[in-house]
Order: structure tokens, then C-alpha cells, then sequence
């Protein structure tokens, strides 16, 4: 059933209310397939506002899962017909599969498009299920069930930034995270609470730039098995989700540097967009407890129990995010993140970012959980923001 309404999609057109400004609007489009960095066509279908189609439309490109909003611009090619207009796109190029295509002014008139069935056979096409249609409308039931996401994707922030002070230094950090379960597998199927079981693992390393032999300062492994829960539907514009689960993270080193926790942890994630529905502010409040800290007994006083990490920006633009930590004793860390995509597309927030990081406090690496240094501040690119 959830591959026939997912077949059903391509190409569909969501009728809801829409904005007094264009009531009874909805979308279509000749193809249900469009090409990664190609033009693409759709029709708007309704009365036009005051008698007169708008020359450009805003619209813009909604990934699943709640991932970024990519801005699109429409222009007007003709008219289709008494009651319809034809526009032209420009598809991002790196956005891949299925995604939502949705006018600014009417969020609620909305388009599934498939950007990867451009590039599949016949047979594969046919794979998916046929696509119903009414001339060149296809209408999918308001009561759709979301996109499943893929089993890989990223998980925190992946970065590589140089700079800092005593000593010259670089930073960089790999994440990933795998949902252990496939939505329309046997398991999955039979057991349907395992859908929101993931993996995920990050990787944060400090890299001393000055010393003659240029090692490694200390690198952090964080593994981590958790729950996640989906608490709003993406599609509706803002989003919250909970993850609970343990976390072990060590430097994997012996004897006197030798450091790890074991913890488990409650996160929450919520996102709100603001009026042009592009900027957003998210909030990320994230607390723990420990299993196991042997090997630095007295880390809570420098990292605590709790995290808070904040964002503000949007995804094709402009983002700065902060984390912050404090610890029993009153100490703690900042963290702040300012990027700016080097190029116009991105997909599920991955790209090439200008990125800027500025660290203050105690732990900048496992080993010196309990040591301060001076502000920090590098330089660099991040492909996950």
C-alpha cells in the first residue's frame, strides 16, 4: 500500500485552502520527471488575481524528512488555456528523487516531482507503480503518507577548519547516521516500532599544525544506537523530533590519556519558519546521564549534564548555529558556527559551505575535557552544516 501511494505521487497536486490572493490555485505538471539542473515546465491552474498572471512566481523546492527549502524561480512561458498559465524552472542540480515543489505565496498548492526517474529505464519506471492522471493533473489523496527517508544520511556536522593559537591547529569532524531497518521491510513490516531505530557515529579530530611531525592532538569517537521519534509531519512546514538512546565516546587511547563515558541521552529538535518561509530558528536541547565516566570522574564539572544548541539562517543562505555546555563548576564551552554556501543548490543541507568556528572554554578535545585555552577561531569548508 505505501509503494502505491508513493507511486502515486509523481507528478501529484495537493488541492487544500489556499491564500485569498490566489484561491483555488493548483499545480500540475506535463512530466512528473524532471533532470537534476535542467529547466523544467508546470501549470498553474485557477483564476488569475485582478485578471492578470504574475509574470515570476516564488516557489521553492522542499526536501523530505523536513530537509532544507531551496528557493526556485518561476517564470511565465503563456497562457495553457482559459483558467491556466504555463511556467519555467530551474531544477537544482543536486537535488535527487522525490521532493515537494510549493509557491511561496500559496505554500499550500504543492507538486511532487521525481528528479531520479529522468534517468531510469522504462522497466524501473515501471518498477515503481504507474502514475494516475486526470488530461495532465494528477491529484494525490490529502491523506498520503510522508516520504520514507533514506537509511543513509548525515547526522551532525561535518566540517574541516584551520587556525587557532598555541599551537596552530586544525579541526574537522565526520558524521553519519543508518537506519538499521528498512521502512517496507519483513522486520519493519512485522514490527513497525523498528522504523525509527538508527546508528549513528561522529568523528571529531584536533590536528597540531605547528609541532615538527604535524600528529594528531586527540580525536573523539562517539557511537551511538538510539530511537527517533517524528512528532510533526515535515510537510506542514515546521518540524519537531525526539531522540533517545546511548552514547559512548572515547579517544581510544591507553593508560594516563586514556578517556571515555558512557551516557544516555534525550534530544529534541524543533524548527520554526519564519513568515517568508525560508529563514528558520531551530532549537536543539539535548541532556544526559552517565553509565560510566572511570576514566575522568569529575568531567561533569566541566561538561554537565546538558547541551543547547541553537540555529538561525536558511539553508540556501546565510547560517549560524551555537552550542553551548556548562558544567556543575559554572565552566563550560561555546561553540559558534557561521557558513555561507559557496554554491546555489544544496541537498539535505550537504554541499560547499564557507565556514567559520569560533571556540571558547573548556574541552576542546576528550583529552583535555578539564583544560581552558584562549578563544579559538578558524577558517575553513564544511559540506554538512
Amino acid at each position: 500500500m505505501r509503494r502505491s501511494l508513493l507511486s502515486l505521487t509523481l507528478g501529484a497536486v495537493l488541492v487544500t485552502a489556499m491564500p485569498v490572493q490566489a484561491a483555488g490555485w493548483l499545480l500540475a505538471s506535463p512530466d512528473p520527471r524532471v533532470a537534476p539542473g535542467k529547466s523544467f515546465e508546470l501549470i498553474v491552474i485557477g483564476e488569475p488575481v485582478d485578471g492578470t498572471w504574475p509574470q515570476r512566481l516564488a516557489a521553492q523546492v522542499e526536501l523530505p524528512d523536513g530537509g532544507p527549502r531551496i528557493a526556485v524561480d518561476l517564470v511565465a512561458t503563456g497562457a495553457g488555456g482559459p483558467m491556466q498559465h504555463r511556467y519555467i524552472g530551474h531544477w537544482p542540480r543536486e537535488v535527487v528523487g522525490v521532493a515537494t515543489l510549493s509557491l511561496l505565496d500559496a505554500p499550500s498548492a504543492r507538486l511532487l516531482l521525481d528528479a531520479a526517474a529522468a534517468s531510469r529505464t522504462p522497466v524501473e519506471s515501471a518498477q515503481r507503480g504507474s502514475v494516475d492522471s486526470m488530461g495532465e493533473v494528477a491529484v494525490q489523496a490529502a491523506s498520503s503518507a510522508p516520504l520514507p527517508t533514506a537509511a543513509l544520511g548525515f547526522h551532525e556536522p561535518m566540517y574541516f577548519v584551520a587556525g587557532g593559537n598555541d599551537p596552530r591547529s586544525a579541526r574537522y569532524q565526520i558524521s553519519f547516521r543508518y537506519r538499521l531497518f528498512d521502512e517496507q521491510g519483513v522486520v519493519a513490516e512485522t514490527l513497525p516500532l523498528v522504523r525509527g531505530l538508527y546508528f549513528g557515529f561522529t568523528q571529531t579530530s584536533l590536528w597540531d599544525l605547528s609541532s615538527e611531525s604535524k600528529p594528531f592532538q586527540d580525536t573523539s569517537f562517539r557511537p551511538s544506537l538510539y530511537y527517533q521519534w517524528r512528532l510533526t509531519d515535515p510537510r506542514e512546514g515546521n518540524s519537531a523530533t525526539l531522540a533517545a538512546g546511548y552514547e559512548h565516546e572515547s579517544n581510544g587511547q591507553d593508560d594516563a590519556d586514556s578517556r571515555s563515558i558512557d551516557t544516555l541521552f534525550l534530544r529534541a529538535e524543533a524548527r520554526y519558519f519564519l513568515p517568508d518561509g525560508r529563514t528558520y530558528v531551530g532549537v536543539e536541547p539535548k541532556v544526559w546521564g552517565y553509565i560510566d565516566k572511570d576514566d575522568n570522574p569529575d568531567i561533569t564539572r566541566y561538561r554537565g549534564y546538558a547541551q543547547l544548541g541553537l540555529r538561525f539562517g536558511r539553508d540556501d543562505g546565510v547560517m549560524l548555529a551555537a552550542l553551548l555546555r556548562r558544567g556543575t563548576a559554572g565552566v563550560g564551552s561555546t561553540q559558534l558556527d557561521l557558513s555561507y554556501p559557496l554554491r546555489q543548490s544544496i541537498f539535505s543541507g550537504v554541499g560547499a559551505f564557507l565556514h567559520l568556528q569560533y571556540f571558547n572554554g573548556y574541552g576542546q578535545t576528550l583529552l583535555e575535557y578539564n583544560e581552558s585555552h584562549h578563544p579559538q577561531f578558524r577558517i575553513g569548508v564544511s559540506i554538512v552544516r
